[in-house]
Parts: structure tokens; sequence; C-alpha cells
């Protein structure tokens, strides 16, 4: 009884594997929960490095390996169900996914048991000709693409690369995302895929391609965590320990609010500290944001009378703005205080803040985060 149980959560979960892709919101662009993900799978390839160096033992390998799937979901569950559908390739895999769970069932209510031994994949045949059908829906779908006079949808090249990433078909999976990177509109997102395809096909080796798309997803989002954790990679190849380290923890500092990827920049700045010497860091150290009212400090007054949460929240408000008043330089503060109004809706003090910050960050070099922070606060002020 307990085998059949087993049996059918697994072809529930390659059902769930292949129809993954159809289920997400992907569209044309791939959002900050998808560079997340990216830093995970890299931390899962880190800690495999890791296990077969002896730098850590099997157990803390495992426990490891736990930890990251578990905020591997966490952080896919940020990302929300897909909006719409798209059909180029979605009925070739939508009939696989379904037709694999079935087949196993034939074959095993055919041949199989638990208790006869297992027989050599050689003589396999059906397995043979199930993975051969894979392949062979894989180029289908590959030759649709290719042979679309408009050079395929978008959401077609994006099914065709994850489902070549999952055979670890890594060249493969890059190809299908240079399609998308060179189309208008490709985001940050997409260009931290592509490069981590580069580099997984490379087996870990940041190349000149794989350097090129961390540049341009940097460029497209400073605030990308992949950006910045694949060009940590990058400098760390090229005997730049110490800067990697440093750039790890300036964007950390960016942050106001934990993050699931943080954990893991936190673990590769105590990796690169170990090698130079460096003392550890802990998490709650990063980052040091000045204390003021949050979205979830207003929805914890939520069960006060109105008169009193109001009480509440300017008075945190107050508290706030007027410690800005000795602190004038304090540019995490002054992002603070804007946020803080925004969610009070004070969209004229917002804006006060938001021009305070800028000021500040206009003696920033171009490409710091903090700027486009700014920015991009006072635009959704003006619209």
């Amino acid at each position: 009884m307990i085998f059949f149980a087993a049996a059918a959560a697994l072809a529930v979960l390659t059902m769930l594997a292949f129809l993954w892709p159809l289920l997400r919101d992907t569209g044309d662009t791939l959002d900050r929960a998808d560079s997340a993900i990216a830093i995970f799978r890299d931390q899962l390839s880190e800690v495999d490095r890791d296990a077969e160096r002896g730098i850590i033992s099997a157990a803390e390998a495992e426990s490891a390996r736990t930890e990251i799937k578990r905020r591997m979901i966490a952080a896919d569950k940020a990302r929300g169900p897909s909006k719409s559908g798209a059909a180029t390739g979605r009925s070739v895999l939508v009939a696989f996914a379904l037709a694999t769970p079935l087949a196993g069932a034939a074959l095993y209510w055919q041949l199989g048991a638990p208790q006869i031994p297992s027989v050599p994949f050689a003589e396999r045949a059906d397995e043979q000709s199930e993975a051969q059908n894979l392949q062979k829906l894989t180029a289908e779908l590959r030759t649709k693409l290719e042979s679309d006079p408009n050079g395929g949808e978008t959401r077609g090249w994006e099914l065709l690369a994850t489902t070549y990433g999952n055979m670890g078909r890594y060249d493969d999976a890059a190809y299908a995302y240079s399609k998308i990177v060179e189309r208008e509109g490709a985001t940050s997102g997409t260009w931290s895929q592509y490069a981590e395809t580069l580099i997984a096909a490379e087996n870990g080796v940041v190349t000149k391609p794989a350097s090129d798309a961390i540049a341009k997803a940097i460029e497209l989002d400073p605030m990308n965590p992949a950006g910045a954790y694949y060009r940590a990679v990058e400098l760390d190849q090229s005997d730049r320990s110490d800067e990697a380290r440093q750039l790890l923890i300036d964007r950390l500092s960016q942050e106001t609010a934990p993050a699931p990827w943080m954990e893991f920049y936190l673990r590769e700045i105590n990796r690169l500290g170990a090698s130079l010497g460096q003392k550890p860091m802990e998490l709650p150290d990063f980052p040091d944001a000045p204390r003021g009212p949050s979205a979830e400090d207003v929805e914890a007054a939520s069960e006060m009378s109105a008169e009193d949460r109001q009480e509440f929240i300017r008075t945190m408000v107050a508290n706030l703005a007027e410690r800005m008043k000795n602190e004038p330089d304090n540019l995490e503060g002054w992002l603070q205080l804007a946020r803080a109004y925004g969610v009070l809706g004070e969209n004229d003090n917002a804006r006060a803040a938001y021009e305070s910050a800028k000021a500040l960050t206009d003696k920033l070099p171009e490409d710091d985060p903090r700027r486009v922070t700014v920015e991009q606060g006072l635009a959704a002020i003006d619209n």
C-alpha cells in the first residue's frame, strides 16, 4: 500500500514538473521571484561542490539542501498564478505530462512488482521509448518555434528553455533564452536567467557571454538580486573576492525588509569572508534600516478604533519625521519616511521626503540602485 501511495505521489510530481511552466505567469517577463530562485539553484550546486570537496559533511549538505528547497518553494509562492496561456507547444507538453503517469501505470501493470529485482535499463525498452518520446516532443516544439516566420512566441521559447533546463541540457536552454533576450521588452529577470544557464552550461564558470548577460541584467534593474549575485561570482572567479564580498554586502544594505534570498547572500558573504580572514556576519545586521512605521505596523493597528489607529500611525510618522530633522544625511531614513507617508496616502509629504532623498542620491554614482528607488517612488506618486 505504501508503495502505491509513493508511486501515485511521484506520478503527480512528474505531471507538475511538466505542467509547472504552463502555470507560471511568465508572459514576456520574469519577475524577481525568478531571480531569487536562480540564486537558490546556484546555491544547490554550490552545496554539492562543497560536499564533494569535503568542506561540509554529508549531514550538513543534506540540511542545507532541505533549507534551500524550502525557500525555493516560498519564493515560488510569491510569483502568483499564471494570467494567460500560450498556444505554441502547450498541447505538446500537456499531452506528454498526462501521458507519462498513464504510461508508467500501464507498464507497471504488465511488468512491475516491488519485490522483483530491478531490470537493467538497456533491457527496459518501454522506458527507453518513453525517454525518446520526450526528446522527440521537445525537438518538435523547437522545430515549430524555429520555423515560425515571426520567430516563435516568447512563451513558447520560455517553455522550451524551462524544459531543457529540467533535462539538464543547459546549452540548449541557453540557446532558447538567447531567442528571448533578443526581443524588445526583455527584462532584467530574463537576462539573469540567461546568465544562469550560460554559467550552468560551463559547470559554474562565468564566461564572456555570461558576463555580458549579467551586466545587462544589472543595467535593466540594479536591484535584481540574481544580477548582483552572479556578478559577485564573476568577481570571485577573477581573484577579486574582497570586491565580490563587498558587492553582496552593499546589495543587502539596500533592502529594508527581509527577503528569502538574503540568507544565501549571507552564506556567500561568510564563505568569501572566511577565505579573506574576515569575521562571520549575521543577517540581523543587514539591513540596518531606521525604525519607523511600515505597512506591517499599520496593519497591526487595524484592531484599534479609527481614532486610536490614526493617532498611533501619525505618532510613529511624526517621531520619524522629527528624527530626520537631526539626520538630514540619512538616506535610508528619508526613504522610510517617504514610504510611511505613502501608506498614509499623504502624497505631498511623501514627495517631499523623496525629494530630500533625491538630493542625497544625486551625489551618488550613476549605477547606485538607490537612485532608481527614489526615481520610482517619485514616479509612483505622480501617477
